[in-house]
């Protein structure tokens, strides 16, 4: 485009002494309109900067130019509608000589089918929606190539006012499925506009009843993001939305499943005052929420269920592998003594693979709430803790009628029992040893920084007839206070380290729990260790520039030295560091290789 004519748009001058808008104008029209390298005509330049006298001028001489597009197939009318130039808007859809033309502008789509509409209420311009609205209230706004649909755009982003505008001014406003399938009122839900909520399901009740391409309709969502107001005014037009299923083909939930799975329970006490049989309602697994809420580990959830005596059905209720939420508890290894004194749980249950609640928590990994849950399972029912005792003992004898000669599955586990053993011994012997070196290196600094403070830098005053006889001489300087704080901060950063190594001697044990302690107590005694270092080297200097100070370099020199072995700690942790993260690149490298 000529430099003269783009400056003068983007100005909008429309003529002076030196420039006339017309001859320029009928000069492009004679010989073909100039373009910028995005193919924007002098129309479209003025739009972008919002200039509508310059815009009027252009369409006066070259009406041609009102639907010319640009490579993105936009108008002027799309750039206008997208930068919220409402005048120029205003001046574009007046400048059409016909109602027919009129509707081709406000119609025609961009590469990615957008209407000027479209751009509006994306860039959040209400007056020049409301002017759109008006012009063409009687156009069905199709959805673009991303499936939306200006009502769906509005819903999304919580425009409210154009959203009214839209519903309120368009004769049939287009709510088809947009993106994966999903109505305007899935989207505001999916972003919690609550105002757009409210509109559209005024609007159009039975938007509630579509599924989106998983099959989760807009009551799912509210659910799953504990919107409790506009579930309940939604179950209050239609409650048999509670009972549709949220999934597709084999996989699928429902309502109270998924408040049971987000762990909320006023939506579940929500749900159950709307449709009390809902309790009832079972997944595609043939589990029930109950089940659900153990599965997810939501503990307040299921103390809630068995609060109510209309619940207790839920306990011992199967599901699809024959699993009752007890089973599911005992396979988790988390402990609701809730559960499992439940009257209905003190039956003996069988799943298809005819285990029962103890054989399942026999195969969890050892924990502290596996080891109670035991104690708890093996109170109840007519399996009693010695029938159990019994049961163990002969699980685990050789059977010598088994050609493996391994005693079969239940031995196999107690092989694994060992090895887990065997390998926790190993760590605790090696944190033990490790014990032993940091216990002589700690023996040894308390040893120095002990006799440091005894015999302290610069001596003691020994003049009879002084009153601070017995005081250390170099008492009054700042660096000889920080020798001292320091020196004692040594001192007591490694006596805690041989207390707790000699406590870790005592309590040595295999068991997971005391592994765990060990694991702590030597991580803080390490801890320990390394302050007192650092606290030694800091005494070391400053003793040193206590007793130099009178020869400032020297001094400064001697800590300098001293302060290295702090630097040169740092550079090998850091050296060390940069060779583990390559080692971890190469891995990746030759990983992706392979």
């Amino acid at each position: 485009m000529d430099p003269i004519l783009y400056s003068a748009a983007m100005r909008g001058n429309i003529g002076d002494s030196n420039f006339l808008l017309a001859d320029h104008l009928k000069r492009d029209e004679e010989n073909g309109y100039q373009v910028t390298p995005k193919g924007n005509t002098v129309l479209h330049v003025a739009a972008l900067y919002g200039h509508s006298d310059f815009a009027r001028e252009v369409l006066k001489i070259t009406p041609a130019l009102l639907c010319c597009q640009n490579k993105k197939n936009e108008t002027a009318l799309h750039i206008a509608a997208n930068e919220g130039h409402t005048e120029v808007v205003r001046v574009l859809l007046a400048c059409t000589r016909d109602h027919n033309t009129k509707e081709k502008l406000t119609r025609m789509t961009d590469a990615s089918r957008d209407t000027a509409l479209h751009k509006a209420v994306r860039s959040q311009h209400l007056d020049v929606v409301k002017l759109l609205v008006e012009e063409d209230s009687e156009f069905e706004y199709p959805p673009n190539h991303a499936q939306e649909t200006p009502l769906y755009l509005a819903a999304e982003s919580g425009f409210h006012d154009a959203l009214i505008n839209i519903l309120e001014s368009c004769k049939k406003p287009t709510y088809a499925a947009g993106p994966s399938n999903r109505t305007p009122l899935h989207a505001a839900v999916i972003q919690e506009h609550k105002d757009c909520i409210r509109s559209l399901w005024r609007w159009n009740k039975p938007l509630c009843d579509e599924p989106d391409l998983w099959g989760w309709n807009s009551l799912h969502y509210a659910v799953k993001l504990g919107l409790i107001d506009v579930v309940s005014y939604m179950l209050g037009w239609k409650k048999s939305l509670v009972y549709l299923p949220a999934g597709i083909e084999n996989d699928w939930t429902t309502a109270i499943h998924i408040a049971a799975s987000e762990g909320d329970v006023n939506m579940i006490k929500k749900l159950l005052n709307h449709c009390p049989d809902c309790r009832d309602l079972l997944n595609s697994n043939s589990q029930n929420a109950l089940h659900v809420a153990v599965l997810n580990n939501q503990d307040e959830v299921v103390r809630s269920l068995l609060d109510s005596d209309k619940c207790d059905s839920l306990v011992d209720e199967p599901d699809s592998d024959g699993n009752t939420p007890l089973h599911l508890l005992a396979a988790s290894g988390n402990h609701v003594r809730e559960l499992i004194n439940h009257p209905r749980a003190k039956k003996m249950s069988f799943n298809k693979q005819n285990q029962t609640p103890l054989d399942i928590a026999l195969l969890c990994a050892a924990t502290t709430k596996k080891e109670k849950l035991m104690e708890d399972l093996c109170s109840i029912g007519r399996f009693g803790k010695r029938d159990f005792e019994v049961k163990r003992k002969y699980e685990y004898m050789p059977n010598p009628n088994d050609e493996t000669g391994t005693g079969g599955k239940l031995q196999q586990r107690e092989e694994d029992h060992d090895n887990a053993n065997k390998a926790e011994q190993i760590v605790v012997e090696s944190i033990m040893k490790s014990a032993q070196m940091h216990i002589v290196v700690a023996t040894l600094i308390m040893t120095i920084t002990f006799a440091a403070g005894i015999t302290l830098p610069g001596g003691f005053e020994s003049d009879p007839d002084s009153p601070n006889k017995g005081m250390a001489i170099l008492i009054r300087k700042i660096s000889f206070r920080a020798f001292v704080v320091s020196d004692a901060i040594a001192f007591t950063c490694s006596a805690v380290p041989i207390f707790i190594y000699f406590l870790m001697a005592l309590i040595a044990d295999t068991s997971p729990l005391i592994l765990k302690i060990l694991q702590k107590v030597y991580d803080l005694a390490s801890k320990c260790l390394s302050l007192s270092m650092l606290a030694v080297v800091i005494a070391f200097a400053t003793g040193m520039f206590a007793t130099l100070s009178h020869s400032l370099g020297l001094a400064v020199t001697v800590c300098s030295i001293g302060s290295l072995s702090i630097l040169l700690y740092f550079l090998v942790v850091i050296y060390m560091g940069s060779i583990v993260i390559r080692d971890i690149i190469a891995s990746y490298i030759l990983y992706l290789r392979s």
